[in-house]
């Protein structure tokens, strides 16, 4: 019997430092994986480089939209998962590659409205530079060698052999590490997020009825502020029509709020290395039902969230209507400031103050990379906040040689595509039971028709 035990031991021992061993594999080649992806995008000479620009949002010249371009029919969450293919292709074709625009962006913060609004710009090359001097032309002088432009990319197999290759990295890794990187490359928050984030800390919204909020940030040596990313818990529930209509890919059926409050209870008991008392969650959501139904059923932990007024757009119809609107809205508010300068300093100040600059895209962001930095998360795979949130997780747990603990309510795997085509690829391996998964992602390279 003795000896049966020292043998578990001894298993036990070995797995234990199998694991750790590969965790400081992982995270000792995510600093190389990064230096690479600078070193590639922040070249010393730009003008012997290649740029190139993909073909959604607005053209550069004109500022108006490519012919046919769906990007703006998009949510945020959707546009940003396909950020990581155009760039990826970029990198494997040694191209430099530039962000595009989103109408997120709040013109009147950042007028250029490209996501380096947003993020660190992902190269130190300009796309453009000054019109040239006594040419009387309005054309820009660019700064690459030359720029070519890339149609919209969706879901294609990372080639993993060839980037840790390229990379230099000890070992290949899961597709979910590289696209954990890829996100932490490509999402790094600019200072204006950051300043965001830091002014918002400190105002997040709470339970008002749960009175040890105070005791518990007493505990954590957080000072003003609910959020740690070593207690929290993220959790985003999205809203339950989105794929109601003519877009059915979705097989199944929308979880309920109790339904997380399972979830999350049962992983808090069998999994949290503290008390369910001493966990606090972050609420992410479009619905301000979430915020008045999930605190109770998640008590004892604290549930936090950003406050509603920090959000542009207060209601949800679908996305059609939503952009619609906020892009209406944007437009309207460009009109209220020029007619504000024309008065002067004082009627630009005062329609400053009434919000005229409040970004939706920054919102959602800030609510993204908060949810990245808590030490689990509970979502739906079938939102592509969720994918964002898992990737960006996935980096955070690599650096600090943590296990990730990410849970979908509905039981699904992760996909690192975007989620249309998650739920595309659901629907297609339960009507082809015997096609390979590569066979199917692979389908969905080229053309961006096929992508929605």
């Amino acid at each position: 019997m003795k000896i049966f035990k020292d043998s578990n031991c001894e298993i036990t021992n070995a797995l234990t430092s199998g694991l750790l061993f590969l965790m400081e594999i992982e995270a000792a080649d995510a600093l190389l994986f990064q230096r690479w992806l600078t070193a590639r995008q922040y070249p010393p000479d730009c003008r012997a480089t290649v740029g190139v620009l993909t073909r959604a949002g607005l053209k550069p010249e004109s500022n108006e939209q490519y012919p046919g371009d769906y990007f703006y029919g998009l949510g945020l969450g959707s546009q940003m998962a396909s950020l990581r293919f155009n760039f990826v292709d970029a990198l494997l074709k040694n191209r430099i590659y530039h962000f595009p625009t989103s109408h997120y962006v709040n013109p009147l913060r950042c007028a250029s409205q490209r996501f380096d609004c947003y993020f660190e710009p992902p190269t130190n090359c300009s796309r453009e530079g000054p019109s040239s001097a006594g040419s009387g032309s309005s054309a820009t002088l660019v700064t690459h060698r030359t720029v070519v432009s890339a149609p919209l990319l969706w879901c294609f197999e990372l080639p993993r052999r060839r980037l840790s290759r390229l990379a230099g990295l000890h070992a290949v890794h899961t597709e979910a590490w590289y696209h954990g990187q890829l996100s932490a490359f490509l999402f790094r928050p600019n200072a204006a997020v950051r300043a965001y984030r830091a002014e918002l800390l400190p105002r997040l919204a709470f339970d008002v009825n749960f009175t040890r909020a105070g005791v518990l940030d007493r505990d954590a040596g957080v000072s003003g502020s609910l959020h740690n990313a070593s207690t929290c818990v993220a959790m985003h529930i999205r809203r339950t029509d989105k794929f109601k209509g003519r877009r059915r890919e979705d097989l199944k059926s929308a979880v309920g709020f109790s339904g997380f409050s399972r979830a999350f209870k049962s992983w808090a008991y069998w999994n949290s290395p503290r008390p369910t008392a001493q966990s606090r969650v972050l609420l992410g959501s479009e619905d301000p039902h979430t915020f008045g139904a999930m605190p109770a059923l998640l008590a004892p932990s604290l549930s936090y969230w950003i406050p509603g007024r920090d959000f542009v757009m207060s209601s949800f119809k679908d996305i059609n209507d939503h952009n619609d609107r906020l892009v209406g809205r944007y437009a309207s508010l460009l009109k209220r400031m020029a007619a504000a300068r024309a008065e002067g300093a004082a009627a630009v100040a005062a329609l400053e103050a009434a919000g005229a600059t409040k970004d939706e895209g920054m919102a959602l962001i800030v609510q993204i990379l908060l949810m990245g930095e808590c030490e689990s998360f509970f979502g739906s795979f079938a939102s592509n906040v969720a994918v964002l949130v898992h990737d960006l997780m996935h980096a955070h747990r690599v650096a600090k040689r943590e296990r990730l603990h990410v849970i979908d309510v509905n039981g699904r795997s992760y996909c690192g595509c975007g989620a249309s085509f998650c739920m595309k690829l659901e629907k297609r391996a339960t009507r082809e039971p015997r096609r390979t998964m590569r066979s199917m992602v692979e389908a969905f390279r080229g053309s961006n028709i096929n992508a929605i």
